[in-house]
Formats: C-alpha cells, structure tokens, sequence
C-alpha cells in the first residue's frame, strides 16, 4: 500500500464547547477516490477548512506528502501541492451562461 498523499490524524476542532469536527482521522491516497457526506451542520466544510489551513485545528495534525502542514497558511499549502475551489452559486446577471462559467 502507496504512503498517503494526504493524511489527517484525530483532528477536532471545537468552537466554544461545540465540537465541529472531533477526532476524526483519514488517509487519501493517489487513485483512490473519496466523498465526505453529511447533513448539513455535520462539519464537513470546517473539516475541509481544516484540511487546507483555512482554520487551524483545535487538536491532531494534518500531513501532506508526509510534511506536517498542521497550522500552515491556506498559501503555504497551496504552494506545496493542496488547494481547494469554493462554491459560487451567484451569478452576474447582465453576462451569458456562458460568461458567467
């Protein structure tokens, strides 16, 4: 089995005494594919926030090609090979369909 690309070990991340994300661990390797499911409220997006640097975690680590990137900049991660798009679901009304993609 191939190390992982990207690996995250009990991470949790509290706001206040709700914890968001809490201990959860996970390894992605190259050519697997990976879906993170849940209703809403159920901290998927401040798992990815913590997976790119865009919130620290309270507790665990993040590694990226076995480089700890735990607490790292969104920029300094980036630049090592992880990045992340955000949904847009606005769109400008004077523009084509085409425009707006």
């Amino acid at each position: 089995m191939s190390s992982p690309l990207l690996e995250a070990t009990a991470l949790t991340r509290r706001f206040g005494g709700l914890a968001a994300v809490n201990g959860v661990s996970l390894a992605l390797r190259r050519g697997e594919i990976h879906a993170v499911i849940g209703p809403n409220g159920a901290g998927k997006s401040t798992l990815t926030n913590l997976l790119s640097g865009d919130l620290p975690p309270t507790e665990g680590r993040v590694q990226l090609l076995g480089h700890d990137i735990t607490g790292r900049s969104p920029q300094h991660i980036s630049r090592h090979g992880l990045g992340r798009s955000f949904q847009k679901t606005n769109v400008f009304l004077p523009l084509t369909v085409h425009e707006n993609v």
